[in-house]
């Protein structure tokens, strides 16, 4: 293979480079993934690697199968020994031969997000709260940020307060642990967390590892958070080599435990060559021009400037609207133009936005237009309630222990089993120190108040769980009929056409589709690692081919690329989003400008941006032009719409909106350190440091530190002598 021929000068240099450790910052549609496949093939063809030696790490399932598939394409004797995979996917793969040492068996159920949700509302409501109380989203926060973090309730001792339902939260955490563990469940980060204790505390079990790879690759280093990261040194014996590609222009997930520092820093971990990917073969150079005008205004990154040697491109089109409506409005008329061109299919077309709750003018007016479009980033397949109560049996079949699945399943069908039902049962079982299903299957060695009707229904059920699970330990038939069988048996094709549920039939039958694809594609697989492999999905697996525009959030939209890209809701406290400035004015503005730079380069060739001037409940404001446009170099023209003022919903008066692109401002440009200051929501507090200006730090009595915009109209100075406000 002429890997000069087929790659540029840098592209070449990252594929070729005999260095132990290399970082590769790649830049938006510079061909990451191209370098990380060919840098296998080389691996491997070149450098005589043996296949089974090399882990290559990516963020997603699908991103994971096309390096894999693009990878085989170029060394095809890899096919049976390649392993590409999602960090959890190998923590599962990993946990299913070790976690026994945990004293857990290999068939351990793996709960997403929604199955944590229905865990801890059964806990919320065992305590004396009901399921739509907040404490339930606060529960699932807390959870989240702490074992993301890498704590667990034994390693919480609070100290002071951070908010009112704190020490609620770490109780209800901590039976949360107890329930899972009871069940023998892992959630997703407890795959990481597990297969950290493993390697830490047996050293010979991590050896056996760190002897089987002697290449880590990592697509997306910008997205690794401490634990990864953790797992990650953990794996390295001393003579691995490590290359990590990414982009710190692209981190946008900090707010779920992404450490952009860990890209920027890891040079003084490990002594690095670096190599920059700059050259873009995704966009226009006027694309690519506003782009870098917009990011070079962070700080923290990796310095460079995208190019493409196809000059020039459409110019960029930006609208700014009257109202919500009047931008949906331009936005499909602009889709009718491209409408014009032969080779125009609505899947070039994607519409961007920072919040799914701004889509609802764009649906009415696709609907208006009839237009084919599809949301991504909302109910997923594998979340639709009729494939998790179908899951759902499909996981007992693994795992007795598992309630949630149990209690999902328990009257569905309907059994005639009522909610009080439910209720002692699970008490019964709970005093019986049984899961309800061990308890169900020997009811009659208890003393129960069960009626004798629900019973019978439950242990009839069981028993046909029970038939399924001894057919597929005989392992005589495609596993996929054995499965189809049971939930005929079980009576929920039968349920679901007694309701003339015609779409959640087909939803059912699609799921059992693609059981048979995953056993067409995976012949050396069983039963346990589908059910695996479904756990492990997310939103942009869901994505595939169809002719519709697609509607998704930024953040489902990175990694993807569209001919025509529509930023729609661009507007000051919207995007950039006020709460993320609020809660971080300096790191979150960064974030928030790396977000956007996102959405601006998955455009190929023609990008359009808009805004609006409506009044927004959301910002308590009407709608400014985002910060965003002046800083990529986008002006506006005073819009015709505006030549006599809007009026304001809120006086019936007619304004004059400002064309600065910010939030009314509090009048102070002379904080100094010490000033006492009031915020509408955070309460009194001290200035501690004032940063560029135009951020202050402040240390709240209740709130603790934040770093807020120095004019935010939230924030007032106390006047030290008076005491009321300046």
């Amino acid at each position: 293979m002429d890997y000069k021929k087929l790659l540029n000068e840098h592209q070449y240099q990252a594929v070729s480079t005999p260095s132990q450790y290399v970082r590769i910052i790649a830049g938006a549609g510079s061909g990451k993934t191209r370098v990380l496949t060919y840098r296998i093939a080389y691996l491997i063809g070149e450098l005589h690697v043996e296949p089974w030696k090399i882990l290559a790490i990516t963020f997603t399932n699908k991103v994971a199968k096309e390096m894999r598939e693009r990878a085989i394409a170029l060394v095809p004797e890899a096919a049976a020994d390649l392993h590409v995979l999602t960090f959890h996917s190998f923590c599962a793969r990993f946990l299913r031969r070790e976690i026994s040492v945990l004293g857990y068996p290999t068939t351990f159920t793996i709960f997403d997000e929604d199955d944590q949700e229905s865990l801890v509302k059964s806990i919320a409501e065992d305590n004396g709260y009901r399921k739509s109380d907040d404490i339930v989203g606060q529960t699932l926060s807390y959870i989240a940020s702490n074992k993301t973090a890498g704590r667990l309730p034994k390693d919480i001792v609070i100290t002071k307060i951070n908010f009112p339902n704190e020490k609620e939260c770490l109780r209800l955490f901590t039976i949360y642990e107890e329930r899972l563990n009871f069940m023998y469940a892992l959630d997703f980060d407890d795959l990481l967390l597990k297969t950290i204790k493993i390697l830490e505390e047996y050293p010979n079990i991590k050896t056996k590892w760190q002897n089987r790879i002697d290449h880590v690759l990592i697509d997306e280093f910008q997205d690794t958070n401490d634990v990864q990261y953790r797992l990650l040194k953990l794996m390295l014996k001393p003579s691995c080599s490590l290359y990590v590609v990414g982009d710190p222009d692209q981190t946008i997930y900090t707010w779920r435990g992404a450490n952009q520092a860990i890209i920027l820093d890891i040079d003084k971990a490990f002594p690095m060559e670096t190599i920059i990917l700059d050259r873009n073969y995704r966009s226009t150079q006027t694309i690519l021009n506003t782009a870098n005008e917009l990011i070079s205004h962070n700080r923290l990154r990796v310095k460079k400037d995208l190019y493409t040697e196809n000059e020039g491109g459409a110019e960029i089109i930006n609208h700014r609207a009257l109202r919500a409506d009047d931008e949906a409005e331009w936005v499909l008329r602009e889709i009718q133009k491209l409408r014009y061109n032969k080779k125009f299919k609505y899947s070039d077309v994607a519409l961007l936005y920072r919040a799914s709750y701004l889509t609802l003018p764009f649906e009415k007016a696709f609907n208006r237009y009839h237009i084919p479009y599809r949301i991504f980033g909302g109910v997923r397949f594998y979340q639709r309630r009729e494939i998790k109560d179908v899951l759902a049996y499909f996981r007992l079949l693994s795992n007795k222990k598992d309630n949630v699945s149990f209690e999902r399943i328990m009257n569905v069908p309907r059994r005639g089993i009522g909610e009080k039902t439910i209720d002692l049962l699970k008490h019964e079982a709970f005093d019986a120190n049984l899961a309800i299903y061990e308890y169900v299957e020997e009811i009659d060695k208890h003393t129960t108040e069960i009626k004798t009707k629900c019973v019978v229904s439950l242990t009839d059920m069981i028993k046909k769980i029970d038939n399924c699970r001894s057919k597929l330990l005989e392992n005589l038939e495609a596993f996929s009929e054995v499965l189809k069988e049971y939930i005929t048996a079980i009576g929920y094709y039968d349920y679901l056409a007694e309701d003339d549920e015609k779409d959640r039939l087909d939803n059912v039958n699609a799921l059992f589709d693609d059981i048979l694809s995953y056993m067409k594609d995976n012949p050396q697989s069983g039963f346990d690692e589908y059910l695996q492999n479904v756990s492990l999905t997310s939103a942009q697996d869901d994505i595939n081919d169809g002719d519709y525009v697609s509607l998704m959030t930024v953040h489902t939209a990175k990694g993807l690329e569209f001919k025509s890209v529509f930023v729609v809701g661009l507007n000051e406290g919207v995007f950039p989003s006020e709460r993320t400035l609020t809660e971080n004015a300096f790191l979150g503005l960064e974030e928030e400008r790396r977000l956007c730079y996102v959405a601006l380069t998955r455009a190929k060739e023609k990008l359009f941006l808009s805004c609006n001037g409506e009044y927004s409940f959301i910002i308590q404001a009407r709608k400014v032009p985002s910060r965003f446009f002046k800083e990529a170099g986008i002006n506006f023209e005073r819009p015709k719409e505006y030549a006599f003022g809007p009026q304001d919903s809120r006086t019936g008066q007619k304004s004059t909106p400002s064309l600065g692109g910010s939030l009314p401002s509090n009048g102070i440009t002379d904080w100094a350190e010490g000033d006492r200051v009031e915020h509408k929501t955070f309460g009194p507090g001290v200035v501690l440091k004032i940063i560029d200006d135009t951020i202050i730090e402040v240390e709240f009595e209740t709130a603790g530190r934040k770093k807020l915009l120095a004019s935010h109209p939230a924030i007032s100075r106390i006047d030290k002598n008076t005491g009321g406000m300046a």
